[in-house]
């Protein structure tokens, strides 16, 4: 068991390798490929297109899956599948006028500084 546990492990790491190698591959051949020749740039070494695919990870992706373009929990409300579900069957068993008021209150406690999106504040009306 403990066996089989190591292996699992040393394989995905290696996979992991592999993969970012081919990658890295991949990146420095399109650069040297497209970048001098339209930019007139000089061409890079394999071990600048893996720092390249660092640098951009670290710039667009983040780290791990909190990352500023990670994926994103799924649902109106982020991830709260409760209060997403009771979001959709509120608006559902609403008519077109009802919804575009309930969404205009909502936007005018948004705007005043009120994130609560439970219940909007009497005498809050809508621009």
């Amino acid at each position: 068991m403990r066996n089989s546990r190591i292996f699992k492990g040393g394989f995905a790491f290696l996979f992991f390798v592999g993969i970012f190698a081919l990658a890295t591959l991949a990146v420095m051949f399109l650069w040297n490929l497209l970048v001098p020749s339209v930019i007139g740039w000089a061409a890079i070494t394999y071990w600048q297109a893996a720092g390249f695919m660092v640098l951009t990870r670290l710039l667009f992706g983040g780290i791990g899956k909190f990352g500023q373009f990670g994926r994103q929990p799924e649902g109106f409300f982020f991830g709260n599948q409760e209060r997403d579900a009771r979001f959709k069957e509120r608006m559902k068993n609403m008519s077109w006028e009802e919804r575009r008021e309930h969404i205009r209150k909502h936007m005018a406690d948004f705007r005043n500084g009120r994130f609560d999106m439970q219940e909007p504040a009497s005498g809050n009306t809508p621009e």
